[in-house]
């Protein structure tokens, strides 16, 4: 083991590129998340953020920081907990006769409702919205008088 580190510390160039991988991993992953094409407990995520950390823990070898280790070792460490989680209660949800629903990311619950407001409008419905809109309207107030 070592021997490797060793190996990797005479190419610190290459350390550097891996954990400037690591880094856009996490950006990358960050931003899909931020603008909802993936979900914060989806394997992808999760997968994501363990290839980052793990290519950051790379890069530590040539300048090694503790904190930063610890972290990027805390990450990896809790999304193999939570993907080996996911594998196993997947195992035994096959197993039921009734599957559950499947979870929708945020972006296909926003495409989902524009949808269904994008359709037209019988004309009962848009009657019955204009009586509301009549019924709704304020009432006229009376003028004010200045002295």
């Amino acid at each position: 083991m070592s021997d490797l580190v060793f190996t990797f510390q005479q190419y610190p160039k290459v350390l550097q590129i891996i954990g400037v991988i690591g880094f856009s991993l996490y950006i990358t992953a960050f931003t899909l998340l931020q603008t909802g094409r993936i979900c914060g407990n989806s394997v992808g995520y999760t997968c994501f953020v363990i290839t980052a950390a793990s290519c950051v823990l790379v890069s530590l070898i040539s300048a090694f920081n503790l904190a930063a280790f610890l972290i990027q070792a805390s990450y990896v460490c809790l999304g193999l907990f939570g993907l080996s989680r996911r594998f196993v209660l997947n195992r035994g949800r096959h197993a039921c006769a009734e599957p559950e629903p499947l979870r929708q990311s945020f972006a296909a619950m926003r495409r989902q409702a524009r949808d269904r407001t994008s359709k037209p409008r019988s004309e009962d419905q848009e009657q019955t919205r204009a009586s509301q809109a009549r019924h709704m309207a304020p009432a006229p107030q009376s003028p004010v008088l200045q002295y």
